[in-house]
């Protein structure tokens, strides 16, 4: 499903008054990034429709009476594009993802996203990104080395990411990262409090790509 299409104005509205009361508290700058996909994963479902094409060949091949060639290439074909078509299903495309090659991909934009959207020009280094993957069901929080310095050694992310990887898989997505947001301030204020100035460094809009 498309970022912007799962967000519609009033979700969007709902976020990112979550994410200015977080702020409120800490000098830490939150930015939510929700992306469709980190990859387009184009030979998942090629590799999927050759197996079903494969599995059509073997079915005709052992169960059926001998047949001209031409019949057995005519069920191949239709079986790629039976298989290619299906793989389009997210539900399926996802279980069809090598779990490295998904994890690559999602580490990778994160850290492109960081970047992109001026996490490490803060003047204290307390960006924080949330970077939530629709289609991988995945939850990337990165944070600048302001707080990574401020955090006790032993403690991580953990509990911000399964709050919204479990809205995502629930089918409760905006409440899901809203209680991430929320408890991602909740840390914050605790390890890196807010200034005098606080300033707002960074926009606290929610940024959706498709």
């Amino acid at each position: 499903m498309r970022a912007t299409a799962l967000f519609d104005p009033a979700a969007r509205l709902r976020l990112e008054t979550a994410i200015a009361q977080a702020e409120r508290a800490t000098s830490g700058e939150i930015v939510l990034v929700v992306v469709r996909a980190c990859d387009e994963y184009g030979s998942a479902g090629w590799r999927f429709a050759v197996l079903l094409a494969a599995a059509a060949f073997a079915a005709l091949a052992a169960f059926a009476p001998p047949l001209d060639i031409w019949l057995y290439l005519a069920a191949q074909a239709a079986a790629l594009g039976v298989g290619h078509a299906l793989a389009r299903i997210e539900a399926l495309r996802r279980a069809l993802l090598p779990e490295p090659l998904v994890e690559q991909r999602v580490a990778e934009r994160a850290r492109r996203a960081f970047t992109e959207h001026g996490l490490a020009r803060t003047q204290g280094r307390t960006g924080i990104l949330l970077l939530v993957a629709l289609l991988e069901h995945r939850v990337v929080v990165l944070a600048d080395e302001g707080i990574h310095r401020a955090l006790d050694p032993d403690e991580s992310w953990q509990e911000v990411v399964d709050l919204a990887v479990a809205g995502l898989r629930s089918g409760r997505a905006v409440e899901g990262i809203e209680a991430a947001v929320r408890r991602c301030g909740a840390i914050l204020a605790r390890h890196v409090g807010a200034s005098a100035a606080n300033a707002d460094e960074l926009p606290n809009r929610v940024v959706l790509e498709d």
